[in-house]
């Protein structure tokens, strides 16, 4: 079983292509016929482990930009203001979110987990 990109499911497939050390190189879903690359269950979790075990430090990092940025009060974004990194700001989409990066005529802002770049008058 090995997930199917075009069922968007794990599904049952047929191996038609080996790669030369032995490894499943292309499967055919036996559910909707589609031939594509096999995806490796195990390798795809010791990716998810590895990333997790990166992104702890950085998890930290931002908890502490958040806490250092709570203390400011937030303003209402303008592409006409100026911004430093730590402002606090809210966004008439995106929410409230806090000035990663500053740099000449565009800010990095985090709104939750996603980073966005927006303009700004600096």
């Amino acid at each position: 079983m090995t997930y199917c990109g075009r069922c968007k499911e794990e599904r049952m497939h047929q191996v038609v292509a080996l790669h030369s050390d032995g490894r499943a190189e292309r499967v055919t879903c036996k559910y909707c016929q589609s031939t594509h690359l096999y995806r490796d269950p195990e390798a795809k979790a010791a990716r998810a482990r590895k990333t997790n075990g990166a992104n702890a430090g950085s998890r930290s990092a931002e908890v502490k930009t958040r806490a250092v940025a709570s203390n400011r009060p937030a303003r209402a974004y303008s592409p006409q203001e100026t911004y430093a990194t730590g402002d606090q700001i809210t966004h008439p989409k995106f929410g409230e979110g806090n000035v990663v990066e500053a740099r000449a005529g565009k800010i990095d802002v985090r709104f939750g987990r996603e980073l966005r770049t927006l303009l700004h008058a600096g």
